[in-house]
C-alpha cells in the first residue's frame, strides 16, 4: 500500500474555515457511525488548523484511528508526528516521525518533516540560550547595583 503522503510544509497552511466546516459537518452527520476516513479527514483537517485547541483535538481523533485501524497506522503516524510539530510537541513529534523513517528510511515526506523538527528545536534552543543569557546579564547588572549601593553605606 503506497499512499501519497503531501510536504511536511503543507500542515503550515490551514484550511479555509468554509472547507473545515465541510469536514466537521460530515463527521457530525455520520456521528456515532462515522468511518474511519471521515474521521481521518476532519481529524486532517483538525491538524492542519492554527488553533490550539482543534490541533489537540486532531492529534486525539488520530491516535484513536492509530489503535482500532492499523490499516490507516502509516499515515495516522505520519499526520500525529505533524500535530505534535504544530503544538510544539517536538520529542513526540520526532518519536512519531523516527518511527514511520525507521520503515521507510526514504521517506522523503517524514525526512523533510525531520528537517522542519530540527531546524525548530535549534532554533527554539538558540532563543532558549540567548534568554539565559539575558537573565544572566540583567541578574549581573542589578547585583553590581546592589553591590554598588552597599559599597557606598
Amino acid at each position: 500500500m503506497d499512499y501519497h503522503l503531501p510536504n511536511a510544509t503543507d500542515a503550515e497552511s490551514p484550511l479555509k474555515p468554509a472547507e473545515l466546516q465541510v469536514l466537521r459537518s460530515q463527521f457530525e452527520e455520520e456521528g456515532e457511525y462515522a468511518g474511519t476516513q471521515t474521521k481521518f479527514n476532519y481529524a486532517w483537517g483538525l491538524i492542519k488548523s492554527n488553533v490550539r485547541g482543534e490541533q489537540q483535538e486532531g492529534v486525539r481523533m488520530l491516535s484513536e484511528i492509530c489503535i482500532n485501524s492499523p490499516e490507516r497506522r502509516r499515515e495516522c503516524i505520519y499526520y500525529l508526528a505533524l500535530g505534535h510539530y504544530k503544538l510544539g510537541n517536538y520529542a513526540e513529534a520526532r518519536r512519531q516521525n523516527d518511527s514511520l523513517l525507521s520503515s521507510e528510511p526514504n521517506n522523503m515526506q517524514a525526512d523533510s518533516l525531520r528537517s522542519l523538527i530540527d531546524d525548530k528545536v535549534a532554533k527554539e534552543g538558540l532563543v532558549g540560550v540567548a534568554i539565559l543569557s539575558g537573565i544572566a546579564i540583567a541578574a549581573g547588572v542589578v547585583g553590581g547595583i546592589i553591590l554598588k549601593g552597599a559599597r557606598r553605606r
